[in-house]
């Protein structure tokens, strides 16, 4: 009845929204906010005891920017629902982010009166007295907030923020250090802590922040030019700042030797030290050795070069388009225009790449690098060496699965990752692989596989690896298409909603929670205290899973989001964003950039993602509220979100929750992120070379 009430009323009102099947909810995942909006109004006119669909309707418009509009319709959902902090509470948020403080604050404190441990008035409180100079007031009250939201990384810098603009630097530096034990990854934290300690005269600790900032955001500009000016004022050298880690002796494995427990498997091709995209890092020069000593020979020719002794450290420098290879003492061994092998003298052994600030490409200069198997140099024209590790797949799995998830985590998890690594495997080798162009299969990046050697090896990763070995997750007889993620936030989106990841049956759309529990999908009122709150989920796990993983913000400033937009997207001054089209998870598949030169719309996950700020955002599933002046222009960008990675397929940190915490085997895991697939055995098969006639 109510749905026949709610199309009379479009078809007397408004005929032009009325589109046949159409639902309010339906209109808001495709982006149509404002149509949303008329849909939710008319829902409230035809049951006047409900304030439900004004509550949507608000959230619909503020997802359009249409931010004075969603006050008035929770204004009006106050006359029906008086009681309700939450409406009290993101009323004061619309407010807030207009300006109008005084609304705001009687708002909040509204939120408070009926539930006095309300973490989102506390904040937004906070954020009013912070704008009308009260220090006392700001600092009590996200204090409290502090205390509602312990491990949330987004508490300290907000409080950071604050400490900075009361110019109470020692306190902002130490909030600021503890966003960070929280978060690594947390960029916009490094920033200012870097600055703190430039003006501290800590000029060591500056330059190493703004190190940091440029591994998560390659070419920030703050940060590439600051790092130049603090050069000349190091009391150390870089890489006493920064020492490499060392690979010093063979690791040892007890009590589980899987080389010698797995059987012989294909051989895989993993490009080495490669870039975000999967291709060749520019290796100039190449500093190498083996515990176990190691040969020197030609690929083609099979011709041995070199017999270098255990522990001898030796060179590969790339002169003149070639790979030349050099002794301690300088002697040339070769100089190779096609590709040579380096192979340990033991079938246990390992190659070792020695880390040195000489070396162009990161992955190499900022820590040793030691793989089983044979490497393969060769040249690549106008860029460097190439470096490929030719290894048996299964012990490849032993330098994944622990690169891809905490050794730590629940022991079923790790199998049902060492399951969907191996079945990556199986897809990216066939035909040659992603990467057959780059002359390997896979890369050692997260653009495949995360893939670290042997270091990063663990007795229960590798165990893990063992106890599957041989096993694939298949569907109808085929290799399914096992993707996988850090953390899903609390929702799996379906393929079919990203675009260009197709439509696979056993990819769809779920609630990350008790398997006997699933949740259905979250209208726009419970969306947005869903992302802000702290709700429960297979992957909020405390103790295993960093809570920053789970839930994240960011606040940025209007002239660096207008900077970053326009590196790729020459649209002029940044006016607005707004996410369109969502899934149901809540995962943002389409995002409209308004400026003063020209509107865009963007829709490819990983283009989103990178575009809203210096740093990455973690994943889609986010929210954006807009701060403003009080003359309308946009003063800075507020980003809630959850997750890290596309959300699609396994969510690792919820695996282990599965695990951890309703005791599911791995099986039954794989089984909940890809239903109606089945674990097979494969057989490895290996080629036999022809004999020459």
């Amino acid at each position: 009845m109510r749905r026949i009430n709610t199309i009379l009323l479009c078809l007397l009102f408004q005929p032009g929204l009325c589109l046949a099947g159409d639902s309010a909810y339906e209109l808001y995942l495709r982006g149509d906010l404002s149509k949303a909006a008329s849909f939710y109004f008319m829902d409230a006119a035809a049951d006047p005891g409900q304030a439900r669909p004004l509550m949507n309707a608000a959230m619909c418009l503020r997802q359009a920017g249409r931010y004075r509009d969603a006050a008035a319709a929770l204004e009006t959902a106050l006359g029906r629902e008086a009681f309700n902090p939450d409406i009290y509470s993101e009323l004061g948020w619309l407010k807030f982010h207009q300006a109008d403080y005084d609304g705001a604050r009687i708002a909040f404190e509204g939120a408070i009166r009926i539930q006095e441990l309300h973490a989102r008035a506390e904040l937004g409180l906070a954020s009013v007295y912070s704008n009308l100079n009260d220090k006392v007031r700001t600092l009590f009250h996200l204090e409290k907030y502090r205390t509602l939201r312990p491990d949330f990384s987004g508490v300290d810098y907000i409080l950071a923020w604050n400490f900075m603009n009361f110019k109470m630097y020692k306190e902002a530096e130490g909030a600021l250090i503890e966003a960070l034990r929280k978060d690594p990854t947390f960029t916009e934290a490094r920033l200012p802590l870097a600055g703190i300690y430039a003006r501290q005269g800590k000029f060591n600790e500056a330059w190493n922040q703004y190190f940091r900032v440029l591994d998560y955001a390659p070419r920030h500009p703050l940060a590439t030019s600051m790092m130049k000016v603090l050069e000349g004022k190091l009391t150390k050298q870089p890489e006493e700042i920064r020492p490499p880690f060392r690979v010093v002796k063979p690791l040892r494995m007890e009590p589980v030797d899987a080389a010698a427990s797995l059987t012989r498997s294909v051989k895989l091709r993993v490009g080495i030290g490669t870039n975000s995209s999967g291709k060749q890092g520019r290796n100039n020069l190449l500093r190498i050795k083996s515990f176990d000593g190691m040969t020197v020979t030609g690929k083609v020719s099979h011709k041995l070069f070199a017999a270098i002794p255990p522990d001898e450290l030796w060179f590969t420098v790339f002169e003149n388009d070639a790979v030349v290879l050099k002794s301690p003492d300088g002697t040339v061994y070769g100089r190779f225009k096609g590709p040579v092998l380096l192979k340990p003298a033991k079938p246990t052994g390992s190659v070792v790449f020695d880390a040195s600030a000489k070396i162009k490409n990161p992955w190499f200069s900022g820590a040793d690098r030691q793989y089983r198997g044979t490497i393969e140099l060769f040249p690549i024209a106008g860029r460097g060496i190439g470096v490929v590790n030719v290894i048996d797949s299964e012990l490849y799995l032993l330098g994944v699965v622990p690169s891809e998830v905490a050794p730590q985590w629940p022991y079923e998890s790790l199998k049902a990752q060492a399951v969907i690594a191996r079945t990556q495997v199986l897809i990216r080798r066939a035909r040659g692989g992603l990467h057959k162009a780059d002359g390997y299969h896979l890369c050692d990046g997260q653009h495949c596989q995360a893939y670290k050697g042997l270091p990063n090896e663990a007795n229960t990763t590798s165990r893990a690896v063992v106890d599957t070995e041989g096993e694939i997750l298949t569907y109808h007889g085929k290799p399914a298409y096992t993707f996988y993620h850090s953390n899903c936030g609390g929702w799996i989106q379906a393929s079919k909603e990203v675009t260009g990841w197709g439509d696979s049956p056993y990819l769809v759309t779920k609630s990350d929670t008790q398997p006997e529990k699933p949740l259905a999908p979250l209208d726009p009122w419970d969306f947005h205290l869903w992302l802000t709150g702290n709700p429960q989920a297979n992957c909020n796990y405390p103790g295993r899973v960093r809570a920053a993983e789970f839930r994240w913000m960011k606040i940025i400033k209007h002239k660096d989001m207008t900077f970053r937009v326009n590196r790729d997207y020459p649209i002029g001054e940044l006016l607005d964003i707004i996410p369109l089209r969502r899934s149901p998870s809540g995962n943002v598949n389409s995002i409209r950039l308004v400026g003063t030169k020209k509107t865009i719309t963007v829709d490819r996950e990983h283009l989103i993602r990178n575009l809203l700020g210096f740093s990455s955002l973690k994943s889609t599933l986010f929210e954006i509220e807009i701060n403003r002046f009080r003359n309308g222009k946009v003063r800075n960008y507020w980003i809630y979100g959850g997750g890290w990675g596309h959300a699609i397929g396994l969510c690792q940190s919820g695996a282990a929750g599965l695990a951890g915490k309703y005791d599911k085997k791995y099986r039954e895991i794989l089984e909940f992120y890809f239903p109606g697939t089945d674990i097979r055995k494969i057989k490895y098969v290996r080629k036999e070379k022809k004999q020459p006639a």
